[in-house]
């Protein structure tokens, strides 16, 4: 049976193979909103996690951004008894396991805030909380960079992700890398995922900068066609405004290329200005419609690693409308 973008929820949805996912997506017709937040900050709302947050506002699918497989953690999750040891052992130079403190030492009202940092915790025990796909980043950096291990984008650790439960891995280019060389990241990551999940990868402003080009340079349609190759599902490209100079027609002539390819399109907005307001917020959702786009996400950089609910429903609701934004809150993993 067909999986629909819009209307399901639970193990039908989080459980959709690469193909099912892709299709549902392009069945969509412009209509999925990706949520965005960071793994390391604490949960905006105690008691819940961000990702559960971003659901609640009308998002079918979150990222979440820093997602270390060797170190999962999931904040507004409680930890896990291994995870609490793992955290213990990473700040102890002697290496011997972490624990609970006795609450004649630590109080209980302290230990139980901080222990919903979820150390421990995966994307696979959130995602059959909110009932919708949940998906990672890796860094396309080298294996000698002064980089987490369980960050960097290689075979292993996508074939890690997809095994703790993402739904798809995000590789953004950097500045610092060549396009070969993220292509080759993208084709390593593409081989651990296998058909487990989605490969999205591409642009966005990166680190407080640009590539340096004019904007008609940012993306070629060389590039897009080497990411394809490479097996990417989806090319993330920046949302017009983001980038001084990008305007509709640019990017819509970057999604053509996408669509030619048989790839998804993504727009982002990846450079603080989720946290503009509920009218910019607009602005760039219908911006981003008019492109062609397929996918839109919206980021993190507001409060606590994670956009205002404000904004979010604002943009939601310009992308899919009241209807499918108060139905994507409501729907219950359960059913």
């Amino acid at each position: 049976m067909a999986v629909k973008f819009l209307e399901d929820v639970g193990a039908k949805l989080i459980n959709a193979t690469r193909k099912e996912m892709v299709d549902a997506i392009f069945a969509a017709s412009g209509r999925v909103v990706i949520g965005e937040t960071v793994t390391f900050k604490q949960s905006m709302i105690d008691g819940v996690s961000n990702i559960e947050l971003l659901k609640s506002w009308g998002c079918d699918m979150v990222t979440i951004n820093h997602y270390n497989v060797n170190f999962p953690m999931i904040p507004g999750m409680e930890s896990t008894q291994a995870g609490i040891e793992q955290f213990g052992s990473c700040f102890n130079e002697a290496g011997s396991k972490g624990c609970k403190p006795s609450t004649k030492v630590i109080e209980n009202s302290f230990q139980k805030i901080f222990w919903q940092f979820g150390f421990g915790a995966t994307i696979g025990d959130v995602k059959r909380l909110v009932g919708v796909p949940v998906g990672m980043t890796l860094e396309p950096v080298t294996e000698e960079d002064d980089y987490p291990q369980g960050r960097v984008a290689n075979e292993e650790n996508a074939r890690r992700g997809a095994e703790q439960g993402a739904s798809y891995i995000t590789l953004i280019h950097t500045p610092q890398m060549s396009a070969g060389e993220f292509a080759k990241s993208v084709a390593q990551v593409r081989s651990g995922m296998g058909e487990m999940g989605l490969v999205k990868a591409g642009k966005m402003p990166w680190g407080g900068c640009s590539f340096l080009v004019n904007a008609d340079e940012f993306v070629t349609e060389a590039e897009i066609k080497e990411l394809a190759a490479a097996g990417a599902d989806a090319i993330v490209l920046p949302t017009p405004g983001t980038v001084p100079g990008l305007t509709i027609e640019l990017v819509r002539q970057w999604v053509t290329v996408v669509h030619n390819c048989g790839l998804l399109a993504e727009t982002t907005i990846g450079t603080s200005q989720e946290g503009a307001d509920p009218d910019v917020i607009r602005r760039f959702a219908i911006d981003s419609k008019m492109t062609g786009a397929d996918l839109f996400q919206i980021g993190d950089s507001v409060y606590g690693g994670c956009c205002t609910p404000e904004n979010v429903m604002s943009f939601a609701r310009a992308i899919k409308g009241q209807r499918h934004t108060l139905r994507r809150a409501a729907l219950s993993p359960l059913r």
